[in-house]
């Protein structure tokens, strides 16, 4: 779902969507991100981990994008506040928002207002009273809200069309310590687009899932990476952009040829260095086939025309539905492995990248298990190609499964089981008979796409007191939702290095691509290009 986060007190839609920053990419030009020097002394003694971004960035009919943010911080040494960059100076001071979490309690920031440490953005500060119980708990999460007009812009390369581009905040690596875990970003469309026809993306950063919400009834692309060094993220390997036909907002902007100065250097630079600019062309194209290649999800297999009316296949395992309604494969890992965790065939020693596992069996119920528990070698680690091959092997035997039965009918089964595994933990009467529907259901529930979303938001809101009356329940299932969605996170990202790039290894094998010599594309496959020249300046990387 669209918003994995805790509601916020005026209950309104806007404040329900995940809290992300992101900032506006100038696709137009390639200049330095806009940072402020960092000269305060106290800044060096600066230290905390992220082990989780998430953002939503919502497109209003207005031309401004609703920007949420639900970061979580970890391993926190000293901190008094947080920098989010945003896109462009326009941002409504009056609209941002934040709310601050310790251990499940709320606080109230001491103040939020523009950043001392960037120059496009605004900063959440603490006050000595909350700084020193994030620091005495070591973690906290925090949500961000803030309305970003003058974001939408004309697309120059298909008339007709407008879009944005974002670059999600970022820290500091002198003060954060190691990767961000997991950075998941959302660009919600605009009211009335309900086909993804209408959608176009840039090459290199195509979303991973194009999806309707049930809630909102919005078109949202979504983008997951694990592992995200925020100098990376500072240099724009993790962009994000899409375009769609202007009719569906009324106001956009065009780009100023008047205040593009870049673009006037670029031009000076194009007419006395042609052959700087031809080699870098070539760069350009070679960088961005790159990123293609490691960021972009291709399906898993291409399924094959059965008979109509042939009915849906009924007895797939949970792990087999997800294959074949093509889940990430980080996540069908996960389900895998927390099958056999719960058969008794392995348990966990360390979550830390890479896992440690200690197995329990030689063999599983099915083949795809049996060859899992392969995979886990002497050293209680995960061999990546052994790994590999299990997956792909998962992949073939589900595909041979599917001869003769209705691909499109069997999605749409699987889809309706997991919709009722998720109604019967909301629907349950108590805490303790909505955990047990939880614990019952979780490989069912495990097959919605955007499952740590859906749980933030649909159950681990849920407070124990609106449970039994009269008595105090003797679990706190909201603590329980957080628990799962934290192990899955935990075995998605770390359970070998570089599952992404696994994910597309095993694609490559299972359902090898054409060569495609086209830069933009739009979701159907054509050679529409996306542009999405937004003049906004890039800042992030304070506290």
């Amino acid at each position: 779902m669209v918003s994995p986060m805790r509601p916020f007190r005026d209950g309104s839609l806007s404040r329900t969507l995940l809290l992300l920053t992101s900032i506006a990419l100038v696709l137009s030009g390639l200049g330095a991100v806009g940072l402020s020097p960092i000269g305060d002394a106290e800044a060096a003694d600066y230290s905390f981990s992220v082990s989780s971004e998430e953002v939503n960035v919502t497109v209003l009919r207005d031309g401004s994008v609703d920007i949420d943010y639900h970061l979580i911080f970890t391993n926190v040494g000293s901190l008094d506040g947080v920098d989010i960059g945003l896109p462009n100076t326009h941002y409504d001071v009056s609209s941002a928002t934040a709310h601050i979490f310790v251990d499940g309690v709320e606080y109230a920031p001491d103040d939020v207002r523009d950043s001392p440490y960037v120059d496009t953005g605004m900063a959440v500060e603490f006050g000595s009273a909350l700084q020193a119980i994030i620091e005495g708990h070591g973690s906290f999460e925090l949500f961000f809200h803030v309305n970003n007009p003058h974001m939408v812009y004309d697309n120059e390369l298909v008339n007709g069309t407008v879009g944005i581009a974002f670059r999600p905040t970022w820290f500091d690596s002198s003060y954060q310590i190691g990767d961000t875990g997991a950075l998941t970003q959302r660009i919600i469309f605009p009211e009335g687009l309900n086909s993804s026809s209408e959608v176009l993306y840039i090459e290199g950063a195509q979303w991973d899932s194009l999806y309707k919400d049930n809630v909102t009834q919005r078109m949202v692309a979504i983008w997951y990476d694990t592992g995200v060094d925020p100098d990376d993220q500072a240099d724009g390997d993790y962009d994000i952009g899409a375009g769609f036909r202007e009719g569906h907002v009324d106001q956009y902007f065009l780009d100023d040829p008047e205040t593009d100065i870049l673009g006037d250097v670029l031009i000076l630079l194009s007419l006395l260095f042609p052959v700087i600019v031809i080699a870098f062309v070539i760069m350009l194209f070679i960088v961005l086939r790159v990123s293609s290649s490691r960021r972009g999800r291709k399906d898993y297999y291409e399924p094959e025309m059965n008979v109509v009316g042939a009915g849906p296949r009924r007895d797939l395992t949970a792990v087999e539905a997800a294959v074949v309604l093509e889940r990430p494969l980080e996540m069908v890992s996960t389900m895998i492995l927390f099958g056999l965790i719960k058969k008794g065939k392995v348990e966990v020693i360390s979550e830390e990248a890479p896992m440690h596992l200690n197995k329990l069996s030689e063999t599983g119920d099915h083949s795809y298990e049996t060859e899992y528990l392969q995979t886990i070698g002497e050293d209680h680690t995960v061999d990546r190609s052994l790994l590999k091959q299990a997956l792909v092997h998962l992949i073939e035997s589900t595909v041979e499964k599917m001869k003769g039965f209705d691909h499109v009918a069997t999605s749409t089964y699987y889809e309706k089981i997991c919709e009722k595994a998720w109604k019967q933990v909301k629907d349950a009467g108590t805490p303790e008979e909505g955990a047990n529907f939880m614990e019952r259901e979780r490989e069912w529930m495990m097959l919605e796409y955007d499952y740590s979303g859906r749980m933030w938001r649909e159950i681990s809101i849920l407070h124990p007191e609106q449970g039994s009356v009269g008595s105090s329940p003797s679990v706190d299932i909201g603590k329980m939702a957080d628990d799962y969605v934290s192990k899955v996170r935990s075995a998605s990202s770390n359970l070998v290095n570089d599952m992404r790039g696994i994910s597309n290894d095993v694609v490559k094998v299972t359902n090898p691509q054409p060569v495609d010599t086209n830069v933009f594309h739009s979701s159907g496959g054509g050679s529409c290009a996306c542009a999405c020249a937004c003049a906004c300046a890039c800042a992030g990387g304070g506290r």
